[in-house]
């Protein structure tokens, strides 16, 4: 039952990220409104995602990876950065969580090719440790963990960048 809320979640969230793209490209409110309110989505949604790392492998004894833990390496620091300031005052903040989200998206995405083609015969993992080749959950046929990695730190880098293209203003909105 976790898993499918976990998957519908990610689908979610998957969604919500095709829309602010296109509110974005077609200059609609909704992309103005998610900048203001960047900091208070991306907490929420890495913060999540280290909730559902540490119940996956500490409730459920799934073991992650390699691959995982480098992930991890980028998710959990961005959910403790986001409590330490607002993104949108904070360029510094903004730096940190872009290049952070695109190296973990970028492990992700390798990640899912290996998920998505185990034929290829790459295991990055499995020779010291844990297989990459694992698959603990697979929601809809396509949803893994790495696809819900994948996600959340397209999250962050989308929202960053968005953040940094409305920058904040002190003047109040009439």
């Amino acid at each position: 039952m976790f898993d499918l809320i976990v998957a519908i979640g990610t689908l979610i969230l998957l969604v919500a990220l095709i829309i602010l793209v296109v509110a974005w490209l077609t200059d609609n409110p909704i992309a103005g409104w998610v900048a203001d309110h960047a900091g208070i989505i991306l907490r929420i949604v890495f913060a999540g995602a280290v909730i559902g790392s540490l119940i996956y492998s500490n409730y459920f004894d799934y073991a992650p990876c390699l691959l995982c833990w480098y992930q991890r390496l980028c998710i959990f620091p961005i959910a403790i950065l986001l409590f330490t300031d607002d993104l949108r005052k904070s360029k510094l903040l903004q730096r940190q969580i872009l290049l952070l989200s695109s190296a973990g998206f970028l492990i992700a995405l390798f990640h899912n090719y290996i998920s998505i083609f185990p034929q290829s015969g790459i295991d990055v993992c499995g020779t010291s440790g844990v297989s990459c080749l694992n698959v603990y959950v697979s929601q809809f046929g396509f949803v893994t963990i790495p696809f819900m990695s994948a996600v959340v730190l397209l999250s962050g880098i989308l929202i960053t960048v968005l953040a940094m293209r409305y920058p904040h203003s002190d003047v109040a909105k009439a």
